[in-house]
């Protein structure tokens, strides 16, 4: 048998196989494409998203006397993943960029970071974050989070500190005058502490507990505040 011979027989057999398959396909008039189960999605084996959350800094009387209430708060961008273990349990983690201000008081009682009074003054703190988290769902809807509640922690790298005052005319012919210190020799490196989260789908109440202080220890200053609340908006469907 010559080499087109057995080209000839292998397209035909190529092109009943063929047929035979959609004929297989089709014998029932299933979609196929429907019966398919898909891995993937907000309720399904495992998913991914970006988020956007905007909170404020709050905290008992005895830690936050130096701070803004109302003006000091914390901006988050980042990305979250999460795998399914059951019907009722995920757990995941993100990974995102935070940035937190402390609007400080103005008065004689001021001593974060020295007594010296201003117009304006502020601590803004930029760090990396990872928060793991074990999920429990309340509600469980197809193409969606549906409601849950996530419990877990979070740790940072504060990589960049600053300390912002603004004067108003403090100099002949200046209507303002702003200064920014950076490196500075009185904050820690890392932060760490607990979460909570109660979501609905896509709309998230987080409130967040540090753990650590925001200072060094021979810094001698009083911690800031130490609660964060706030709303995180998921970007997926």
């Amino acid at each position: 048998m010559n080499q087109k011979t057995i080209l000839f027989c292998f397209s035909i057999f190529m092109v009943l196989f063929s047929f035979g398959q959609v004929e297989e396909e089709d014998r029932y008039g299933r979609d196929l494409d429907a019966l398919t189960l898909n891995k993937r999605g907000p309720n399904q084996d495992k998913y991914s998203h970006l988020f956007l959350s905007y909170g404020f800094v709050t905290g008992l009387d005895n830690d936050s006397s130096e701070v803004i209430f109302g003006q000091s708060g914390s901006f988050s961008i980042g990305y979250l993943w999460k795998w399914r273990l059951s019907k009722w349990s995920e757990i995941g983690f993100d990974i995102a960029y935070h940035r937190s201000a402390y609007h400080i008081v103005q008065d004689s009682s001021k001593t974060i970071p020295n007594a010296k009074l201003h117009k304006k003054e502020k601590l803004v703190f930029n760090s990396l974050m990872t928060a793991p988290f074990v999920r429990i769902k309340l509600v469980n809807k197809i193409h969606s989070n549906g409601t849950f509640i996530d419990l877990g922690g979070f740790a940072g790298w504060q990589y960049d500190v600053r300390h912002k005052t603004v004067e108003i005319n403090p100099n002949p012919g200046a209507g303002k005058t702003t200064t920014l210190d950076t490196d500075l020799d009185y904050k820690r490196d890392y932060t760490y502490g607990l979460l909570a989260r109660v979501g609905f789908n896509r709309f998230v109440f987080y409130g967040r507990y540090r753990l650590s202080n925001v200072f060094t220890d021979r810094s001698g200053f009083n911690d800031l505040p130490l609660y964060e609340i706030g709303v995180r908006l998921g970007i997926h469907q």
